[in-house]
């Protein structure tokens, strides 16, 4: 079944045009054809009533809610290459909330504005992706922030992946286990990770640095492997 995001409230489905479009002339909708519709929390199954206006009514509410029950958001030290939209595209299908992508010690990659272009496309990545996997909202893609913005952070729960606590450090399946998890922050940094004065400023903040098993991992698989252990735990509470 088709997937879009629009508007859906008192019966009234509006989607915006760029939607109208993908749905008439890219899909070719046709009458009495079913699609589902997120609002930006849940998602709605419609019927096409009409092509010439486009018309759509509500059927009815998903069968089960589609969103993790608790907001996560992963903060990630921009990466080279198409790194950054791997863990955005990635990261939607594992239920994440919000990306940050922030500028540390040790980032290569550096860009000049807080929004420019790849910024543009990982928003974009973050809709397709949505779409793909069928969620009721589009995960937000913050502007590139300093490492210092990041210490500021008050969500219930935050996180960071430290390559010093590999081996002997707590895991974050354990990290988790007791914590009031309304909100659940994780950090991941860049390519070189972080430095140790980087690393004190997090714990001194009140993060909690975790495990991410017995291998050092690239930044990139650090970031889905901390979504996966995160949504994994809290789809197990619901």
């Amino acid at each position: 079944m088709q997937h879009y995001f629009g508007s859906v409230q008192n019966g009234l489905v509006i989607l915006p045009e760029e939607e109208v479009h993908h749905l008439l002339h890219v899909k070719r909708a046709e009458l009495g054809e079913e699609i589902e519709v997120g609002d930006g929390e849940d998602v709605f199954r419609c019927h096409v009533d009409s092509l010439d206006p486009l018309r759509l009514s509500v059927l009815g509410q998903a069968v089960s809610p589609r969103e993790l029950s608790v907001a996560v958001t992963l903060a990630f030290g921009t990466l080279k290459g198409d790194h950054n939209e791997f863990i955005v595209q990635k990261g939607t299908e594992l239920g994440v909330s919000s990306f940050v992508p922030f500028l540390s010690a040790r980032t290569v990659v550096r860009p000049k504005d807080p929004e420019d272009g790849k910024l543009i496309r990982l928003r974009r990545v973050a809709q397709e992706s949505a779409k793909q996997c069928r969620r009721g909202k589009i995960p937000s893609v913050s502007p590139y922030c300093s490492f210092s913005s990041l210490l500021a952070r008050n969500e219930a729960v935050k996180l960071f992946a430290y390559e010093s606590e590999a081996l002997k450090g707590t895991s974050l399946w354990e990290t988790l286990k007791g914590r009031d998890l309304s909100s659940i922050l994780i950090v991941i940094g860049p390519e070189g990770g972080f430095s140790d004065g980087e690393a004190k400023a997090l714990k001194d903040a009140g993060f909690l640095p975790v495990s991410l098993g017995k291998r050092i991992l690239r930044a990139e698989t650090a970031a889905l492997y901390c979504a996966s252990v995160v949504s994994a735990y809290v789809e197990g509470k619901e």
